[in-house]
């Protein structure tokens, strides 16, 4: 299961062993799930391998100041990922689409039906285009170098010392995304909250073995602000794409569909901030410490 792969393990001699184990085990499943692919799975493997990526990249966050591999292997992953943006928003939009209609289910869906058949008619054309093959497979040649570099990857700090500098320069962004988004929101600004508070889920779920009980109720909140953020980030989307197709052609049915649209951002927000303020309400270098002081202690438990 890769929810317990992408984890501390007993077994790792150190913090170096763990950092290249999680990222082969990552980096394989996503190169595998690319070998597999056959063209009628498409949209659930764009989104598998996308995450395994970004998975991958939070790792190597976790320990970025002690690894000098850093700079190029993130730069590397992140122009590996973005060859398959284009696919993932697609799909993403016809989801959010519907979403939205089960969180209103009073809300009659005819009068929208066209901007779903257009969304759909995208979509299709996108699987149907031959390039969208092509991306997918360079994105996987694009991790297997990555795959084959892990083997010379080091820290140059000692793995408490990593792991504490790591989490404060990602805690500590992750305190000012939230305050510029809190100021004024834009779309800018929500994907970078959004960006951050994954990554703090991302480590909270790797050094969760440190302290089980404590680190999963944390987890499960910071994958809920993620959802929330994500589901806001999708519904601005789903508007811009209705506004730019023109459906429905009915321009009242138009505000009516992105109005609802608002109604439910409202909604978000209105859970997101303080969910947020929770999880980032603490100075940097408070978590960082005790964090550090747990994972000194399920080593020496080893």
């Amino acid at each position: 299961m890769d929810h317990m792969a992408y984890r501390l393990k007993s077994g790792d001699k150190n913090l170096t062993k763990t950092l290249r184990r999680v990222a082969r085990d990552q980096l394989d499943k996503a190169i595998a799930a690319v070998g597999n692919e056959t063209g009628a799975t498409l949209p659930a493997t764009i989104h598998d391998v996308r995450k395994h990526t970004k998975k991958t990249r939070g790792l190597l966050r976790l320990v970025r100041p002690a690894l000098p591999a850093y700079s190029a292997e993130n730069a590397a992953l992140r122009d590996a990922a973005m060859r398959l943006s284009p696919l993932r928003d697609r799909g993403t939009l016809i989801e959010a689409y519907d979403a939205l209609f089960d969180r209103f289910p009073a809300e009659p869906r005819q009068p929208y039906a066209p901007l779903r058949a257009a969304l759909t008619l995208e979509y299709k054309a996108v699987v149907a285009d031959p390039d969208t093959f092509e991306q997918l497979y360079a994105f996987r040649d694009d991790l297997a170098n990555v795959r084959e570099r892990t083997d010379k990857w080091k820290l140059t700090e000692a793995d408490g010392e990593a792991v504490a500098l790591g989490l404060i320069k990602t805690y500590e962004r992750a305190q000012k995304a939230m305050a510029k988004a809190r100021k004024k929101l834009t779309t800018e600004r929500l994907h970078e909250w959004r960006k951050r508070a994954k990554y703090h889920r991302y480590h909270t779920q790797i050094l969760a073995p440190v302290w089980p009980a404590m680190m999963e109720a944390r987890l499960a909140q910071a994958k809920h602000l993620e959802d929330l953020l994500g589901e806001y980030r999708d519904l601005t989307l789903l508007a811009d794409e209705a506004r730019a197709l023109e459906r429905p052609s009915d321009i009242s049915a138009r505000a009516a569909f992105t109005g609802l649209a608002e109604r439910r951002q409202t909604a978000i927000l209105a859970r997101a901030f303080p969910l947020s303020d929770r999880l980032f309400g603490e100075p940097a270098e408070a978590l960082a410490a005790r964090w550090r002081r747990w994972y000194g202690l399920w080593q020496g438990e080893r």
